[in-house]
């Protein structure tokens, strides 16, 4: 049996990655449901023209996220066309440095297991940075976690906004009822702002139904603040890889069944 057999999982990461892990989810013989929580808006051009137009200056540019990459590439490849041979490009997580080996560029440094600001901070090319310039591409908002730490370490820091997050227009016809119906065994969020979101987006209507599912999230950061919105059963990946969300649903298997079968 596929690890995943009839189990319904509701996927809220946004495209591309969410369609290419509702399809890695069908494979493994489960039931997908692509609910998207965040959408992507662009940024003020102008601005971002302005800040990219620096960017020769610094000594490694941060990508904060995939969509950091695909919202500032376009920009970036026109007014460099070759990259500067002194600048090092960095990544939060893996799966943002795939995104920009794919694109032809070397990427630098880029934690292997922990996907997030502070596995970046963990590695020994940020351990001492005094002087450093250093450009951190990301979406309007978030965390300053990371510029944070990286000044307090002597860092000089150029932000690099290139889109916005936004609440997306969803009909939440199919969500709700297949809520209401008790189809759905567990749900994906990828960010803290994906679950703010899907409980945004679903109503009071659907959160009886809602808060007693269990929650998949990529760190102990967003367990944390999912807790605090009501959530009560919150399950943290290894990372924020398929591979890492599709190993944690394979072991979770039998007490995601056992749930089910308590629900009938």
């Amino acid at each position: 049996m596929l690890a995943l057999t009839n189990l319904m999982i509701m996927v809220t990461r946004p495209a591309p990655a969410g369609l290419a892990l509702c399809e890695l989810i069908t494979k493994q013989g489960g039931k997908s449901l692509h609910f998207p929580t965040i959408a992507f808006a662009p940024a003020d051009q102008a601005q971002l023209n302005t800040a990219i137009d620096h960017l020769d200056e610094q000594a490694w540019w941060i990508f904060i996220s995939p969509q950091a990459v695909y919202a500032s590439l376009p920009a970036i490849r026109r007014r460099f066309p070759v990259l500067p041979a002194e600048v090092k490009l960095a990544a939060v997580g893996g799966g943002t440095a795939a995104i920009l080996q794919e694109a032809g560029y070397e990427v630098s440094a880029y934690p292997s297991e922990e996907w997030n600001s502070e596995g970046l901070l963990a590695l020994p090319p940020f351990q001492v940075v005094e002087t450093q310039k250093i450009a951190i591409i990301r979406g309007e908002g978030g965390r300053e976690f990371l510029a944070t730490e990286l000044i307090a370490r002597g860092a000089i820091i150029t932000p690099v906004i290139a889109y916005q997050r936004i609440l997306p227009n969803l009909d939440i016809t199919t969500a709700l009822h297949i809520l209401k119906t008790q189809q759905l065994d567990v749900i994906i969020c990828g960010s803290f702002e994906g679950v703010r979101h899907l409980k945004t987006l679903l109503t009071d209507e659907a959160w009886p139904y809602l808060n007693t599912l269990p929650l998949v999230v990529m760190s102990k950061r967003v367990k944390l603040l999912a807790e605090d919105l009501g959530f009560q059963t919150i399950w943290v990946a290894e990372n924020a890889s398929h591979a890492a969300v599709l190993t944690l649903l394979a072991q979770k298997r039998n007490e995601l069944c056992q749930i089910k079968m308590n629900k009938n």
